[in-house]
């Protein structure tokens, strides 16, 4: 497909999206399952970790008066210290490396429906050795925000690099499920950079009904109202990234 000019810009994107729409069929049942079970599997890793951690701060006996203490005491509280500083950062490590196994295997089977490609067991061993290094990168720059950052601006960074992560991640599964290549980071780079005029107003798009959806759904007050948001949401994102999956591939070709 030729490059989009101004005067036909809207007409080229809805003739993607009436084609990505065409690509929707009974899979998407299956990616919104899987998609609800990364999160939910996800979210129980995450809070059984952040409840072991704050069990072992509790356990964790620090005397009031350090100064009393002598130098024997002293030397082994440093010990402590420094056992259960190294445990909290290694066992963060390991969260991090479970979450990245399951998003590879079940965002792998996801991204694999949404672009038509053969799931087998080489391409879900790419997409894990390519998530260790993709999703490793975010999670370590969220870390360093979250350290290094003042918290009155911190929000606003993490927000930012969210956005980002987003922006740059969908291409990227896009190529890769087309290419299986770890190149494909860089490929993605350079597709999101020189092409940004491209994506703004589809993933403007994208952002405003999400946000309409969001506060439609959150009019309705009852007790599960927050798991229909989520279930809602999830859905959309299904919807979504077919559309996003083909806008890429057509962008990439212009």
């Amino acid at each position: 497909m030729k490059k989009p000019q101004k005067s036909n810009f809207l007409e080229w994107n809805n003739n993607i999206f009436v084609s990505s729409i065409k690509k929707i069929n009974l899979n998407i049942i299956l990616i919104v399952i899987l998609d609800a079970l990364f999160y939910l599997s996800s979210g129980y890793l995450i809070i059984f970790w952040l409840q072991r951690v704050q069990a072992k701060m509790a356990a964790f006996n620090l005397p009031t008066d350090v100064m009393s203490l002598g130098m024997e005491r002293a030397q082994q509280l440093v010990s402590d210290v420094k056992s259960f500083y190294y445990l909290i950062i290694f066992s963060f490590i390991m969260l991090c490396i479970a979450i990245i196994f399951i998003a590879s295997i079940l965002k792998g089977i996801i991204w694999a429906k949404t672009a038509n490609a053969k799931i087998t067991f080489t391409l879900l061993s790419k997409f894990l050795g390519l998530n260790l290094i993709w999703m490793g990168f975010w999670f370590v720059l969220f870390l360093l925000i979250s350290l290094f950052v003042e918290p009155a601006s911190a929000v606003l960074f993490m927000i930012a690099a969210i956005i980002l992560s987003l922006y740059f991640t969908n291409t990227l599964y896009t190529i890769f499920m087309k290419k299986q290549q770890f190149k494909s980071i860089i490929h993605a780079l350079k597709l999101n950079i020189a092409k940004f005029h491209l994506f703004l107003l589809p993933y403007a798009i994208i952002a405003l009904a999400l946000f309409i959806i969001v506060r439609l759904v959150n009019l309705l007050k009852f007790q599960h109202s927050n798991i229909l948001l989520g279930l809602i949401v999830i859905v959309y994102a299904a919807f979504a990234r077919y559309y996003v999956s083909a806008l890429v591939l057509e962008v990439n070709k212009s």
